[in-house]
């Protein structure tokens, strides 16, 4: 029998090949965790009385969606989120417009598909902006899922898409969100 100190002197750490961000790549990073959330909602449905395994698949949905949204969203070349604050002149922080658990709970109660939760709204907003819409009482909620804007009327800023078109934040509607990016996804 193979020691632990043996085992450990024999192995050689494996390399693995780098990857270019292509088309391609987004595909795979989409499909990956449009498969692997798809799976946790039908396994979801199967947990009888164990709120810790149901905690669980939440926070793996929860990654899923985070993978998605940092890959193909925000460190993707060109977009870096949906939408941005005009005007900042400091770091930004990417944010949902939705907050991110309530995506998945939607997701959850099927209310949204898997690529809309892949596109949900988010917004590069200047870190000040962010601390006083946490302060505001918005870190986790938002004032309405239809008119995800609403959400920023305290912040008294203008918002711009990442492909810059002026966003009139009384009116734009998470349909309107939907249709207008419909071309990104992936």
């Amino acid at each position: 029998m193979t020691t632990l100190k043996e085992s450990l002197a024999s192995f050689i750490a494996p390399v693995y090949g780098k990857t270019k961000r292509t088309a391609d790549t987004y595909n795979t990073v989409s499909a990956y965790c449009a498969r692997g959330i798809e799976k946790k909602v039908d396994e979801y449905y199967q947990v009888e009385n164990d709120q810790q395994w149901l905690r669980e698949i939440r926070n793996d949905i929860d990654n899923y969606l985070r993978r998605y949204h940092k890959y193909c969203i925000e460190q993707r070349s060109g977009i870096k989120a949906h939408y941005y604050e005009v005007g900042h002149d400091e770091e930004t922080d990417f944010e949902h417009l939705i907050p991110a658990a309530m995506i998945r709970d939607l997701l959850l109660a099927k209310k949204i598909t898997v690529e809309q939760a892949f596109n949900t709204p988010t917004v590069t907003l200047s870190r000040a902006k962010h601390h006083t819409l946490k302060e505001a009482g918005w870190a986790s909620k938002t004032p309405s899922l239809y008119h995800p804007f609403k959400r920023y009327e305290c912040l008294g800023i203008q918002i711009r898409t990442y492909d810059e078109r002026d966003v009139d934040q009384a009116v734009w509607t998470l349909e309107d969100h939907y249709d207008h990016f419909r071309h990104l996804v992936i």
